[in-house]
Parts: structure tokens; C-alpha cells; sequence
């Protein structure tokens, strides 16, 4: 049965890239785990080098892994990115939604270069975090503001991606309500072929957007290409393993099951949330995650039926 977790960086070794990334690469398959899905470097700016790019796919490779997302950037993740001492400091330099035409370039080339890598792991999409807020869809104007450097920035990464077989996928976020979210789909979607963009769930985000509604995959189901799944109770971003908060699993991988989504899930529940040590947690995960296989396999012998 193939698994997925996200592999996070955690900084606990001196050489964090190489050896405490390979010591969790290893921890991960050694819990049974088939799959990961890429996050180092997720959200920010950084340049990954042609030789990081090679070096990173041998290492998935050696572990015995395979990638089934890579989180994308786009250079403007407040979490992930540099933040120093003075506003100044905050890197968003790169960001395919600028107006400023060099900015929007330079977010365009930096999406590229976490295609390549995602190329580089034969893995078959990237998430991108699309920022939006609901002052977007205020006015014909205001929406025609947001999405004019968006669409030209994706008008230029669709031929890009489509010659390395790379899908984007527009993670669920939390920087507005679910029915600007919804709109966002709707205008990408009628916009773009399923071969180039589809659909983010994120479990734990949309609860909080639209609490024990699946309105995303009931609509968008078809777009469906990649998941983060994780739990929480209904106040905050936990990023809980399932089961451990409050989400109605049984409805979720029943909606799942619905779509053409090709499994595995991918587990985005990073191990500081338990005070255990990285091997119990990863053994833990790997126990829930081959539950909600055997769920979502189980809803869909039902529907065949």
C-alpha cells in the first residue's frame, strides 16, 4: 500500500541539508512510508542550484522514496521566508502576482526552478500558495487588478510546465473566506486545462474555512491532484495527524474516493506537534495513513459496485 508525509527541515544537525534530511528520509521509509511530499524551501525565495537539484534527487532516491509533491513558492510565504529585524528585510522580491513587471518575472523564473526539481524527482505536480484576500472580488476592478500579473504569470509557466509533465496545484489557504477561495477556482479552472492547473485540499485549512463542509470537492473534485491532509478542532492550524482533532474522516475520504484523485494522500503533519521521538512519530503516521488508504480504497469498491 503507498504512503505519503511531507518531509520538513528541521535543523538539528550541523549539515541540516544532507544529513539531518537524509536521517529523516530514512526514518520515513523505515516507518513504511512510499512517498513524500517535498518541502524544504517551501514558501521562500531561495535558489536551488542544478547541482542541489541533483544532489536532492539522488539522496529521495537512495532512500528508497518517491515524491508525490514538491510544495512550491512564491517568494512570499511570511512563515517560510526571511524575516529580519527592520519590514525591509522581508524578502518578496519574487512574486508571480506583482504588478511591477521585473518583480512578477523574477517570481516566474523562481516557480521554474521548483519545477525543474519536481522534474528532476519525476514527481507530478507542484503546490503553489495562491495569496488572496476577499477585498479581491469587491469590484470588477479590484479583481481585474489581482489577476492580471496572476494570469500572465501562468500564461507563461503553462507551455513550461506542460514540456516537463508538471501540474500545479492551488493549495485551500487561510488569507480569506472559502467562497473567495471558491471563485479563485472557478476563474482558474474555465481559464486553464486540467493538464497544467488543478486543485490543493488542504483538510485542515478548508475545515476552518467552511467547518464540516467539503463544498471544495464536491465542486472541484475533478480537479483534484494533490492533498494536505491533517487534523485539527476547529480553532486553529494544528496540523494534527487524523483523528486527533475533530474533521469527520469518514465523509472526507468518502468525497476523496469520488474523484479521480490518485492516491496516496499525503500526510502534511509535522512531528513538533508531539513530543515523541521522530521514529514513534513517524511509525504513528504510518499506521493512520494506511487507514485512511484502506478508507478511501473501501469507498471506492462501494461506489463500483
Amino acid at each position: 500500500m503507498d504512503t505519503c508525509i511531507t518531509v520538513w527541515h528541521w535543523p538539528t544537525q550541523e549539515r541540516w541539508f544532507d544529513e539531518g534530511i537524509r536521517t529523516s528520509l530514512d526514518l520515513v521509509r523505515h516507518a513504511g512510508f512510499t512517498h513524500i511530499n517535498w518541502n524544504p524551501d517551501a514558501g521562500s525565495s531561495y535558489w536551488m542550484a542544478d547541482a542541489e537539484i541533483e544532489f536532492t534527487r539522488r539522496i529521495v532516491a537512495e532512500a528508497g522514496l518517491k515524491v508525490h509533491s514538491v510544495h512550491s513558492t512564491n517568494g512570499r510565504n511570511t512563515v517560510s521566508e526571511l524575516i529580519g529585524p527592520v519590514p525591509f528585510t522581508f524578502e518578496s522580491r519574487k512574486d508571480i502576482r506583482s504588478p511591477h513587471e521585473w518583480q512578477r518575472l523574477s517570481g516566474v523564473e523562481l516557480l521554474k526552478n521548483r519545477i525543474d526539481l519536481a522534474a528532476a524527482f519525476g514527481a507530478p505536480n507542484i503546490v503553489l500558495h495562491v495569496d488572496i484576500s476577499d477585498d479581491v472580488f469587491r469590484s470588477p476592478e479590484s479583481e481585474t487588478k489581482f489577476f492580471a500579473p496572476l494570469y500572465r504569470s501562468l500564461d507563461e509557466l503553462l507551455p513550461y510546465c506542460l514540456e516537463r509533465k508538471v501540474q500545479i496545484a492551488a493549495e485551500t489557504l487561510l488569507d480569506a473566506s472559502g467562497g473567495s477561495f471558491l471563485k479563485l477556482y472557478d476563474r482558474l479552472f474555465s481559464r486553464y486545462e486540467a493538464a497544467f492547473i488543478g486543485l490543493c485540499y488542504d483538510s485542515g485549512h478548508w475545515e476552518l474555512l467552511e467547518p464540516g463542509g467539503l463544498t471544495v470537492l464536491e465542486r472541484y473534485g475533478n480537479r483534484l491532484i494533490a492533498t494536505h491532509i491533517h487534523d485539527n478542532f476547529g480553532a486553529k492550524d494544528n496540523h494534527l495527524l487524523p483523528f486527533d482533532g475533530r474533521l469527520d474522516w469518514n465523509a472526507i475520504t468518502k468525497a476523496i474516493a469520488a474523484t479521480d484523485y490518485v492516491t496516496p494522500l499525503n500526510f502534511e503533519t509535522p512531528m513538533d506537534r508531539y513530543g515523541v521521538p521522530d521514529a514513534v512519530f513517524y511509525h504513528r503516521a504510518h499506521a493512520v495513513a494506511a487507514r485512511l488508504e484502506e478508507m478511501i480504497a473501501t469507498a471506492r469498491r462501494k461506489i463500483g459496485e
